[in-house]
């Protein structure tokens, strides 16, 4: 009983995302204000803060200190991290190339929650190209405002050094799709409390350091602004986060910073304290860099402002270490548009029925010959065809 209860629906996204923006007139370009990659071939010259402000060797082409260049040519995956000053939602990345383009194989947006979003993704960028040029991808997937962009480059697929100028997005303050407009009852919460089952100090790694908004991500390592436990590959420890909102929950988004992967149950908590598991996986090691784990809740059709995070830290070696979680929920239960014809809504007033059956057993809130009367009545129900 009572499981296979509703599923969460999000809403969809319309394509002529560019065509809408020009026609309002509010599309605004930028240019990146931050600037990180996963490597650099030095401190200054083609560094990643080369990348920073508007182009300034394009469209020159050629080997120039004043684009990125990672550390090394020919060294596979490498990727750099660009942030704009303002959060907009996006019609189009622009990638300024100066030297050997064409190993651009991956643009994603990410939002200001943190999630990434991929925009593309492929191997149609390569080839033919003598000069600089500007490679530009168009967005009409993603439907919420961005103000960080992360490009992915495959060096082995482009031989000598792949070197990026600058890089720009455009888009607009207002959404060009009346269903993200409408998202009213949208909520987007940090934490406000939390407390563990173990600290690795008073007054550091502590339970506290999760509330807010990350601190330490995207930086990956030990840092004491994290929460870990008071010793690593010790088993099962536990995090619990308080939020001032209940909300019906979509999506967690846990901000990992240090040995990622040793979460492997996620529980919500409700309003009377009851706890229902919205995700359960295997905790096993994940690439040594930051991330976020964003784990969708399609189970509980509940309101809730408390989470539970359960790690098995032994199957991660090294201090398991997490610095924020983020909570985006609705004030209302997203429900279908359509209507529901009479079978369909008494299959659903069953399922309903079964789960509070259930829970009268399991918390003795009945007679336990009133409830075996309940679950007959209920399977005689279940048994009727609609």
């Amino acid at each position: 009983m009572g499981r296979n209860l509703g599923k969460i629906l999000f809403l969809t996204a319309l394509f002529l995302f560019g065509a809408v923006c020009a026609a309002q007139g509010q599309s605004l370009t930028q240019w990146a204000i931050t600037a990180s990659a996963s490597s650099e071939y030095g401190s200054g010259d083609w560094s990643a803060k080369q990348m920073l402000g508007e182009p300034d060797f394009y469209p020159d082409y050629g080997d120039s200190g004043r684009a990125w260049a990672p550390a090394h040519q020919n060294a596979g995956l490498q990727w750099v991290e660009l942030g704009f000053a303002e959060a907009v939602y996006v019609e189009r990345v622009d990638i300024y190339e100066t030297f050997n383009p064409g190993a651009i194989v991956k643009v994603e947006l990410v939002d200001t929650t943190g999630r990434w979003h991929l925009i593309w993704e492929g191997t149609e960028g390569r080839g033919g190209t003598a000069g600089a040029r500007v490679f530009s991808v168009k967005n009409g997937i993603v439907t919420v405002p961005c103000a960080r962009v992360r490009i992915t480059i495959d060096t082995d697929s482009v031989s000598g050094w792949n070197e990026i100028d600058a890089v720009s997005i455009t888009g607009s303050y207002t959404s060009p799709w009346p269903q993200a407009q409408g998202e009213v009852n949208m909520v987007i919460q940090w934490a406000s409390g939390a407390k563990a089952s173990s600290q690795y100090r008073q007054d550091r790694w502590t339970p506290e350091h999760m509330t807010g908004k990350p601190d330490v991500y995207p930086k990956y390592g030990d840092y004491d602004k994290a929460w870990t436990a008071a010793y690593s590959d010790s088993g099962e420890e536990w995090v619990e986060l308080f939020y001032d909102e209940a909300v019906y929950v979509q999506r967690i988004d846990v901000y990992e910073t240090h040995n990622p992967g040793a979460i492997f149950r996620t529980e919500i908590i409700d309003e009377t304290g009851r706890t229902y598991v919205i995700w359960e996986g295997t905790a096993q090691a994940a690439p040594q860099e930051s991330r976020i784990f964003s784990i969708d809740n399609i189970k509980v059709d509940l309101p809730a402002r408390r989470v539970r995070l359960v790690l098995r830290t032994d199957k991660v070696p090294g201090f398991n270490e997490i610095d924020a979680v983020c909570l985006i929920g609705s004030r209302t239960m997203v429900r279908e548009t359509r209507t529901l014809d009479p079978a369909q809504q008494l299959a659903a007033i069953i399922l309903r029925f079964g789960r509070s059956v259930e829970r009268g057993r399991e918390e003795k809130l009945a007679d336990s010959a009133f409830l075996q009367e309940l679950e007959d009545i209920l399977r005689e129900l279940s048994q009727i065809s609609f």
